[in-house]
């Protein structure tokens, strides 16, 4: 794009010009308007050394320019913007503007780096968060997702991705369904439990279940007509405080009825698998099965539930609209591919296909104009199997004792500081000799410093 302005350059200096450096036709002027002429940038020449050697040639450093490689060559170039100065004052009017060019303002593997491209479509979304779900992070779902890429790229670096989460699944899958782990009781809770779970959460919670007999003690039990309350000591949890040894106790409030339990320490609230406390009130309330409502589904081994299109297709009266959406364009997609498979010979009626594609495309546009965003709370609590609350309640964090000299003190509000300055009396300050409320060392006419009796004037009626 060329500029020009109808006002004449500052002259540049002649003492910083390199001379036999490149051609005078080449380096532009400031504020000179330089037009693409139809064959194309002229190329700077190339400098040659110099073959005389006089001595004042030989005293003389030449300085050789390095000029940065262009990614396209402009030819013909149109493109131009001109201003012209008013004789009113120092505004400039556009009295020339041609605004299509005829290359390319950037690189083709440049485009990802552009604004446009953040926007992902509905499709890249869902996508992306099913590659999430497969446990593949952003840096290897935008390898997969990349336009700019080859069949043959695609298909290496999906392979790289997922190949190793295929093969650590496979392996978890096969142990599981086809192997059985070590019981360490004869509980029957604890058999039950190697059924249901996966090997790698099996074993976390055959070690609760073991550390309920070893490391747990009841110390009380209060019981009344609907729940039971125990007071659990845990010898493993005991900590040390200023050198003396604190015993770490817990209370578990278990109801018979529809056999739950809840425990202080929230081992289940926070990662769905029960504690040893619970464990051990479930074996002292004799309660020789597992109970169901604590199997989360994450933590099983049909966890991943494999489902292809024709049962999806199967089901179009499902309850879950995912699964509704999911059917709905895997469907789409595979008539899409079974067309073009048909018209792939024939490229007349592939591009009347293309056209009544196109048609179709522009008929959605206008029949929704703003795509949908890809609920990411659904999705979390689907995965999680949780939802999130409504409402949160924070709660005042309490104070703490941390090693060493620790501040106490915060940052107060310009309204609370006022509020304190008017509890106090007016006193004569010494640097501003007024009647005022602070004194010489917090005096607003020191460097702006503290505030004016305004301020806490006016913060006051605010109050108020």
């Amino acid at each position: 794009m060329g500029l020009s302005i109808d006002v004449p350059s500052t002259p540049r200096s002649t003492h910083n010009v390199q001379t036999n450096v490149v051609d005078a036709d080449v380096v532009p002027q400031a504020g000179s308007y330089q037009p693409t002429p139809p064959e194309g940038v002229k190329q700077p020449k190339k400098d040659k050394p110099k073959t005389d050697t006089s001595s004042s040639d030989i005293a003389e450093v030449v300085k050789v320019i390095k000029r940065r490689k262009r990614a396209s060559q402009r030819c013909g170039c149109k493109a131009l913007l001109r201003l012209r100065k008013t004789p009113c004052g120092n505004k400039y009017v556009v009295y020339a503007f041609f605004e299509k060019h005829n290359h390319r303002l950037v690189h083709e593997n440049d485009y990802k780096y552009l604004r446009a491209s953040r926007k992902l479509t509905f499709s890249k979304q869902q996508l992306l968060r099913q590659l999430s779900e497969a446990n593949i992070g952003p840096t290897r779902a935008w390898k997969i997702t990349n336009p700019y890429l080859s069949l043959v790229e695609f298909l290496s670096h999906y392979d790289t991705a997922v190949d190793s989460q295929r093969y650590i699944y496979g392996k978890n899958t096969h142990n599981s369904n086809y192997t059985a782990p070590d019981l360490k009781t004869h509980l029957v809770i604890e058999k039950e439990a190697a059924d249901f779970y996966t090997h790698t959460i099996f074993y976390d919670v055959q070690d609760k279940i073991w550390a309920s007999f070893m490391d747990c003690c009841s110390l009380s039990v209060q019981e009344s007509e609907s729940c039971s309350t125990f007071v659990i000591r845990d010898t493993e949890a005991d900590y040390r405080i200023k050198g003396s040894w604190v015993q770490a106790k817990y209370e578990v409030t278990y109801v018979p009825d529809p056999c739950s339990a809840k425990c202080t320490c929230l081992r289940y609230e926070c990662y769905g698998l029960l504690c040893r406390h619970i464990f051990y009130v479930l074996r002292m309330s004799r309660v020789f099965h597992f109970p169901k409502q604590y199997m989360d589904n994450r933590w099983s081994k049909h966890a991943m539930t494999h489902r292809s299109v024709d049962a999806n297709k199967a089901s179009p009266s499902s309850t879950n609209s995912d699964s509704v959406v999911d059917a709905t364009v895997r469907e789409i997609y595979s008539n899409v591919e079974e067309s073009l498979h048909h018209l792939v010979g024939d490229i007349q009626k592939l591009h009347i296909y293309r056209d009544d594609q196109t048609t179709l495309m522009e008929k959605a546009k206008l029949d929704v104009p703003n795509p949908p965003n890809l609920n990411t709370k659904e999705a979390y609590a689907r995965t999680l199997g949780v939802t999130e609350p409504e409402e949160l309640t924070i709660f005042t964090r309490t104070g703490i004792n941390n090693k060493g000299q620790v501040m106490r003190t915060r940052r107060k509000s310009k309204s609370e500081i006022a509020i304190e300055l008017s509890d106090k009396p007016m006193t004569m300050c010494k640097t501003c000799h007024k009647l005022a409320r602070h004194d010489s060392r917090n005096c607003p006419t020191k460097k702006n410093k503290g505030l004016k009796d305004e301020d806490v004037d006016q913060y006051m009626d605010d109050s108020d």
